[in-house]
């Protein structure tokens, strides 16, 4: 149960603060006990074929479904649903490491050209594009990463030349790489010291770049189109917005603005970080819309997540330049969203002992 709450919040985060171009640090602080608060509830549709679902996208009219690494091997890594009718389509990523197959679909983002998607495999350490015209297993094009980009190990394209993510060992919160060159092309967000903390920290450690990426580490999610690129914090209430054409960062503090305990342990020449589990998480996933970013947290501790099926059902709804709008009260737990305005619906992947999909109607005062 620890991993599967580990996949959820994709490790765990948390910082003191955070760089922000314009804005000042209390400026991030937000109301968020007085928000608009919508009750959801939700139908729950099972498909046959798919077996251990763990994340789900939407893409054009579909949504795409990844299945867990402790799923068969032999069987599929992806399905595809249509969103309108909620019907299964049918499925994509034939399993293996030979050409156009995927051992895992570690993560999934729009392709660049119509009814394509694109996924990244961690195993494979390549990038595939699958088209949405076919049924067939495989893939239709694909490409090996860059061997600099060994230590991204969250990312999303910017566009079909530039990757942008997360790396472990690094000065900044943010790495734009080259897709052709295999090379660094930026960093944006320099890390800062933790204000009354250096107890904690030695930044004299050569390790200090891997610890504040540990603290630091979320669900990152983006929309290409509108060029923001967003991170959920898992151990720290933080959402980090970043808008591409401007290198600009948004931070959202809340809704507790109290600092998850952590200490650093050191052992044989090696430290790490180490979080205090009795303190509920925050945030485990996002999703950055045509119109708002809804963000998936939980508020549960560690204890709580074991001893039951609930890992969250809470969404804030935020605006593109980080105002709170409104919050969402599932009536079933999840573990990760989609989001599809237009036809008014949120989806999520239950967290119950039969884990399937689940469909809520997003209400009509939300976008009033």
């Amino acid at each position: 149960m620890i991993l599967l709450r580990l996949r959820l919040f994709f490790y765990p985060v948390f910082l003191l603060i955070l760089y922000s171009c314009q804005q000042q640090e209390d400026d991030n602080f937000q109301e968020f006990e007085n928000v608009p608060t919508f009750s959801l509830a939700s139908i729950k549709k099972n498909y046959e074929g798919i077996y251990k679902p763990r994340d789900i996208s939407g893409i054009g009219n579909h949504l795409i479904v990844a299945e867990s690494r402790s799923a068969d091997p032999d069987f599929p890594k992806i399905h595809v649903l249509e969103k309108t009718t909620l019907k299964y389509a049918f499925a994509k990523g034939k399993a293996g490491f030979g050409p156009l197959e995927i051992a895992t679909a570690s993560s999934i983002e729009p392709g660049f050209s119509d009814d394509t998607f694109l996924v990244y495999c961690s195993m494979n350490k390549k990038f595939v594009t699958f088209s949405l015209s076919d049924t067939s297993l495989l893939g239709i094009a694909e490409y090996k990463q860059p061997d600099e980009l060994f230590g991204m190990y969250m990312k999303f394209h910017v566009n079909d030349s530039i990757v942008l993510g997360i790396m472990a060992d690094e000065p900044n919160r943010l790495v734009e790489y080259s897709t052709i060159t295999g090379k660094r092309v930026d960093g944006y967000g320099p890390w800062e010291k933790v204000p009354g903390v250096d107890h904690l920290i030695d930044y004299e450690d050569p390790d200090i770049n891997y610890h504040l990426g540990e603290i630091n580490i979320g669900r990152f999610r983006a929309n290409r189109d509108l060029g923001l690129f967003v991170k959920a914090l898992g151990f720290r209430d933080r959402i980090e917005i970043f808008h591409y054409p401007s290198k600009t960062f948004k931070i959202i503090e809340g809704p507790r603005k109290e600092v998850h305990p952590f200490t650093i342990k050191r052992s044989q020449g090696r430290s790490a970080v180490i979080f205090d589990l009795e303190y509920p998480f925050g945030y485990g996933d996002a999703e950055v819309s045509t119109k708002f970013i809804y963000a998936l947290y939980s508020g549960l501790t560690d204890a709580q997540m074991m001893n039951s099926d609930e890992l969250a059902r809470i969404v804030y709804v935020f605006s593109h330049q980080g105002k709170l709008i409104g919050r969402l009260d599932l009536d079933r737990s999840i573990r990760d969203i989609a989001v599809d305005e237009e036809l008014g619906k949120l989806y999520g992947i239950t967290t119950d002992g039969d884990p399937w999909i689940a469909v809520f109607d997003l209400p009509d005062e939300l976008f009033e």
